[in-house]
């Protein structure tokens, strides 16, 4: 009754309105975002879906924000009968542990960090969105270059994982990054892409002095 006493009927016609848009019209996009976020813009979500990047790397990153990427944990909340443990650190599979905890990943993200000159490596997900691609300047630059190296890690995992094959030495997932790298930049804008261009001769540089050393590293010399 409360609700009802600043009501005035008239002559009008009754007619619906969807309080979810402004133009009062129905829309699925707006209750899926209801849905999804109770009617809040996931501002980094849609930078996604509008980055430059193939449509399958799209739905890769989309996956990961929502915890849906079909990792060992994640595949057995689904009823799997497979192992949710990764058979090399035997720890539980989660999207962070594939991306950030296992050696060769640690492995790229600290080749990564001594070519650009960060002070530390990713932790996690939400690490990585939070200090590395936080929504400003060089966004799309810097989105789509993390998404190419977590795309070569992912790769790489899913070759072990269902093919058996393993990579013949840790660079190899470096060189992946630069080959994927080459191959989409062309969608790319001008700024966007000599950005990213600057970053992948800087890290090429420094891998290319660092297997120089390695190689003329002593042999009785020990390097994991």
């Amino acid at each position: 009754m409360s609700q009802l006493e600043g009501v005035r009927l008239n002559s009008e016609k009754d007619k619906v309105t969807w309080v979810l848009e402004k133009s009062g019209r129905f829309t699925t996009k707006s209750m899926y975002r209801w849905f999804l976020h109770r009617g809040v813009l996931n501002k980094r979500l849609c930078r996604i879906w509008k980055c430059r990047l193939p449509v399958k790397i799209k739905v890769f990153l989309w996956q990961i924000s929502n915890n849906r990427l079909p990792t060992g944990a994640e595949l057995k909340k689904r009823n799997w009968r497979g192992s949710a443990v990764c058979n090399i650190c035997e720890t539980s599979e989660t999207a962070d542990h594939i991306f950030f905890s296992r050696v060769m990943a640690k492995f790229v993200w600290s080749c990564f960090k001594e070519a650009l000159g960060w002070d530390r490596i990713p932790a996690s997900w939400q690490d990585l969105l939070d200090n590395w691609i936080p929504l400003g300047a060089y966004y799309n630059s810097k989105l789509f270059t993390f998404a190419i190296i977590l795309w070569s890690i992912w790769t790489s995992r899913n070759k072990r994982m269902i093919e058996g094959k393993f990579p013949r030495s840790p660079t190899e997932l470096l060189y992946n990054c630069n080959s994927f790298l080459q191959k989409w930049k062309v969608l790319l804008r001008g700024g966007e892409r000599s950005k990213v261009e600057a970053w992948t001769d800087q890290a090429r540089s420094w891998v290319e002095m660092f297997l120089e050393k390695l190689r003329n590293r002593p042999e009785d010399g020990f390097f994991m």
